[in-house]
């Protein structure tokens, strides 16, 4: 039985059929390499504008704003200066996330929080970890700087926070440098 055409140019080296086949390698090849990093980006975009929404509710001062974002069972921890204490001794105030709104008080003022640089973002399958360093002003005036650290969580396709962690500081911060 002799070769047909096709199988004869294939044999000859043309190579039509077997550049197609490399190509379509490659591109799954890519797909499954790139693929998980195309979704980690996604990931990462999700979680910083969770994020921007949390800031967005410090200045809204909005309950229902935060409860569109974190879970209620969650903790909301923050450390600052204990007026009371030695220099460099922190109080740590610790509540659950609704114990929090029920303690956010109610202002007029303009309250803005905002990344002071790019935060890290870690994230492992539905769990993920936004830290970054943040400055906060009131009426436009500085009023302290800190750390923010939030756990986020994926839950049926979207993230939310679980516990929430900052320290308030005054010295050190970008503004005041």
């Amino acid at each position: 039985m002799q070769p047909d055409a096709a199988q004869r140019r294939m044999m000859k080296g043309d190579g039509f059929m077997v550049k197609n086949l490399l190509i379509s390698g490659a591109l799954l090849f890519g797909a499954t390499i790139f693929t998980p990093a195309l979704a980690e980006t996604d990931d990462k975009t999700a979680l910083l504008a969770l994020a921007e929404k949390a800031f967005d509710a410090v200045n809204t001062q909005a309950a229902e704003d935060w409860r569109a974002i974190q879970y209620a069972d969650g903790v909301t921890i923050s450390f600052r200066q204990d007026p009371d204490g030695a220099p460099g001794v922190q109080k740590m105030r610790f509540m659950t996330n609704e114990e929090f709104l029920a303690a956010f008080p109610p202002t007029e003022n303009d309250y803005r929080e905002f990344w002071t640089s790019e935060p890290t973002v870690l994230i492992r399958g539905p769990i993920a970890v936004i830290w970054g360093e943040y400055e906060f002003t009131i009426d436009g005036a500085f009023s302290h700087c800190g750390v923010d650290s939030i756990d986020a969580v994926k839950v049926d396709g979207e993230w939310k926070i679980a516990n929430f962690m900052w320290t308030v500081e005054q010295e050190g911060c970008r503004t005041t440098d």
